[in-house]
């Protein structure tokens, strides 16, 4: 049997023209692989936030919990020829990182899309968003705030003081019947983001009927209300509320510290 000749390779020659028309779709394919970012401004923009500034961002139709106004609106998407899915994840930092090069102080998501068949990549549409009014903030400074401590100590309610959960920021809480409903409200002394300031609000505090229980409205960091009730345990030396997290609850303390003596 005669061995089957193998036919010699064959040379092929591109010419100008042809390897034009080989690296086209290449080009195409590199360029068009990516995210798109449109932005229109409905008022001018604010000076810019600092890189890691924390900016909340609110899901869609979720009400906001503070007076916003759109300083803009931002629209991500993908290329047609975009080849590879992208996360939720690096969206959203396209997303934070123009909200703080425009001055924004929130992000309301309007739509958000999942990839589908049309589209390896998520995309969104946002409003930028800037605060309309100022946070309810208590005015006493801290000074002001230990000497009247110093000087209602004998008649003042268990749950007004210094309160600590283990960081290092601590909350001051005093009386304040300005809003209806209200008999206590608790403010930032410490506050570790650079979103909050002292004296901000994070905690609306009313009596209750049985003793050592009140109701709370706590703030969190995006500055979202929850209602809850508290707990004053341990002689008025421990406060203890819950807090959704997840499908379940996470329950804070906070421990009552010694009232330092004013400075003078």
């Amino acid at each position: 049997m005669m061995a089957a000749q193998l036919d010699e390779p064959k040379k092929f020659r591109i010419g100008p023209a042809s390897g034009l028309a080989l690296l086209l779709p290449l080009l195409f394919l590199l360029s068009g692989c990516g995210t798109t970012k449109t932005y229109t401004p409905v008022m001018a923009a604010g000076p810019a936030k600092p890189a890691g500034y924390p900016i909340p961002v609110y899901p869609v139709a979720m009400p906001l919990p503070r007076p916003c106004e759109v300083i803009g609106r931002v629209e991500i998407g993908d290329t047609e020829l975009t080849m590879h899915g992208g996360s939720l994840t690096g969206v959203t930092k396209t997303l934070l990182d123009l909200a703080r090069e425009k001055g924004a102080d929130a992000v309301q998501l309007l739509v958000v899309e999942k990839p589908d068949f049309n589209s390896s990549h998520y995309r969104l549409s946002a409003n930028l968003l800037r605060y309309a009014a100022p946070w309810e903030t208590e005015t006493l400074s801290f000074n002001e705030f230990l000497a009247y401590l110093q000087r209602h100590r004998s008649t003042m309610d268990p749950i007004e003081g210094i309160w600590d959960d283990g960081s290092p920021e601590r909350l001051g809480i005093i009386k304040d019947t300005a809003r209806p409903g209200r008999d206590f409200i608790a403010f930032t002394l410490d506050p570790l983001m650079a979103s909050w300031h002292y004296g901000y609000k994070k905690m609306d505090i009313a009596h209750l009927s049985r003793p050592g229980a009140y109701r709370l409205r706590y703030y969190r960091d995006d500055f979202v209300g929850v209602n809850t009730g508290l707990l004053l345990e341990d002689h008025g030396h421990i406060l203890t509320f819950n807090l959704p997290a997840g499908d379940g609850e996470n329950k804070v303390s906070f421990g009552k510290i010694p009232v330092p003596v004013p400075a003078h």
